[in-house]
């Protein structure tokens, strides 16, 4: 009998790995807990609290905060946007969102 087995400790997928001045970070465990954790910074900081993206990186690598301090919020938020992508490749996108996708691209074309 075939069997599909997943364990609480290790995901199926690899921990996705940053690097922050030569030291290599990898992303925890993406378990509902953590990921509501991390909606809840990414609320706050969509209300405006910058520091709020700051701690999503901690949450999501365990990078100090004093490390990420030094960083410049762009590259931050950059960094959000990269992991993000890597959790929700493009290609998984359902087909209503990926019209949803290509509406908003023409609307700016449009626009421009």
């Amino acid at each position: 009998m075939n069997q599909f087995s997943l364990s609480t400790k290790k995901s199926l997928h690899p921990p996705i790995e940053i690097v922050i001045d030569k030291k290599v970070y990898k992303s925890r465990l993406l378990s509902k807990a953590l990921f509501d954790e991390i909606r809840k910074h990414e609320k706050t900081a969509l209300k405006g609290d910058q520091t709020a993206l700051y701690k999503q990186v901690q949450l999501l690598y365990g990078v100090p905060l004093e490390v990420l301090n030094k960083l410049d919020i762009r590259d931050i938020s950059s960094l959000l946007e990269y992991t993000m992508a890597q959790i929700n490749p493009p290609e998984t996108l359902t087909e209503k969102e990926k019209a949803e996708k290509n509406a908003s691209r023409s609307g700016e074309a449009s626009s421009a």
